[in-house]
């Protein structure tokens, strides 16, 4: 017989009993529920509870016999023991939680448009909610009802007042999944383009998996592999700058324009001045060709750092007439190219991922899926950012998908390009 205080009451006239426990755990907890409320709000319960399957098949017997005997006038009079039970086994691949009991609970209130049982429910709540919905195919319902209850403005206004601008790994990666899941263009975007800009223990080569780590340790959708491949290409990006300059330097080609006898002496001096000033960022190193050594570490720090530390580089002067010469002049307004596509601000075309391209084109979009283009050329680019994107703008929101795509294809290019032309337009 079940007992009154291993039930947890959803709806006091639900006519189902759901019987509730999580993999190989030992704890079981019951709710009781109304199933036409389920099947509203999920798929898999819509499923489930229908005719096609024995689960439903049983229960529409069992109720039909309690409607037979007139035992009750209604099922808000039936007690639970003698309710239809219908077991569920696995709620999806949350977070290690103390007890399953309050978020199954929660989840069943949202299905039924209750209130869930803490007003302002933590980060951490919302994103393990919205696993569970993702398990039993009710995102449509349950993200409609986070909106009515307008949980993620109030996190955000959380987030800028208490925890700063600055967030854990684990933080990041929450409000990242409530945005894949729950459909929150701007979530997806930024909290894509802060892991991508800042690394993840995840994507370390000595991260080891976690199969039992909560789903936002893994982003679903193909997002987490396409953020390493974003990174990846990046990173790969800015080290051309570096490549391209050491090129031009031991090309035996003339780099120094002044035309002085000094020229030659000019650009071997800009050439070891470069080569220092890489190898003391810990951005270059020297290694022979005769004996195959390991191979540098990858690098697994901030992109915003590494760009600044080659905004360190000095003005080097041979002598007093070759003002301008050598590498700085001609690398920050390179710097200053790349640096504009990794900002978030409106006039940008940002690496973070495009919610809607990624839902809606993302054979077209994804880089990971994409042909790389054999050369770039910064003539492409300038294109692209003489029509910045403003996500502020009505206007602009009404644009056809097909012109958001193309802003973020021509950006893409040049980071997925094999081989990328920086001497185009060269001002120095």
């Amino acid at each position: 017989m079940l007992e009154a205080s291993d039930l947890t009451v959803i709806a006091p006239a639900g006519d189902i009993v759901l019987d509730v426990c999580h993999g190989d755990g030992p704890e079981h907890f019951s709710y009781r529920v109304e199933s036409e409320f389920l099947r509203q709000a999920s798929r898999y319960f819509e499923a489930l509870l229908s005719n096609r399957f024995n689960e439903g098949a049983r229960v529409a017997t069992e109720h039909a016999a309690l409607k037979a005997s007139q035992k009750y006038a209604s099922f808000a009079e039936t007690p639970a023991d003698e309710l239809p039970q219908v077991a569920i086994s696995d709620i999806g691949r949350i977070s290690k939680v103390h007890t399953i009991k309050d978020i199954t609970a929660d989840f069943l209130r949202a299905l039924h448009g209750f209130d869930v049982a803490v007003p302002n429910p933590p980060m951490s709540n919302i994103a393990n909610l919205a696993i569970v919905a993702d398990r039993f195919d009710a995102l449509p319902y349950f993200s409609k009802y986070v909106r009515q209850k307008k949980y993620l403005q109030r996190l955000d206004i959380l987030t800028k007042t208490k925890l700063g601008p600055s967030l854990a790994e684990e933080r990041v990666r929450q409000k990242l999944l409530i945005g894949v899941l729950l459909n929150h263009a701007p979530w997806v975007t930024k909290f894509s383009k802060q892991l991508i800009m800042n690394d993840s223990v995840r994507w370390k080569p000595q991260a080891q998996d976690d199969h039992g780590a909560a789903l936002w340790w893994d982003i679903p959708q193909g997002v987490e592999d396409e953020m390493i491949q974003r990174r990846e290409y990046v990173l790969e990006t800015i080290n051309s700058l570096q490549l391209h300059f050491l090129k031009l330097y031991t090309s035996g080609e003339r780099q120094c324009k002044l035309g002085y006898d000094s020229s030659l002496q000019c650009d071997s001096f800009q050439l070891g001045e470069m080569i220092r000033f890489f190898v003391r960022h810990g951005i270059l190193r020297l290694q022979g060709t005769i004996y195959d050594t390991e191979p540098p570490p990858r690098y697994s720090g901030s992109i915003d750092r590494l760009l600044e530390s080659f905004r360190q580089c000095s003005e080097y002067q041979v002598d007093r007439n070759h003002t301008h010469c050598g590498l700085r002049a001609r690398l920050i307004p390179l710097l200053d190219h790349i640096q504009n596509q990794l900002g978030l601000d409106a006039g940008s075309i940002d690496v973070g991922i495009c919610a809607e391209c990624w839902n809606n084109s993302r054979g077209e979009y994804a880089w990971a899926e994409a042909k790389r283009p054999l050369v770039w050329t910064r003539s492409r680019l300038s294109s692209a950012t003489r029509s910045p994107i403003s996500v502020g703008d009505k206007k602009s929101k009404r644009l056809s998908q097909s012109s958001c795509l193309t802003r973020h294809l021509i950006v893409r290019d040049m980071f997925t390009a094999v081989e990328r032309d920086w001497t185009a337009k060269d001002a120095y």
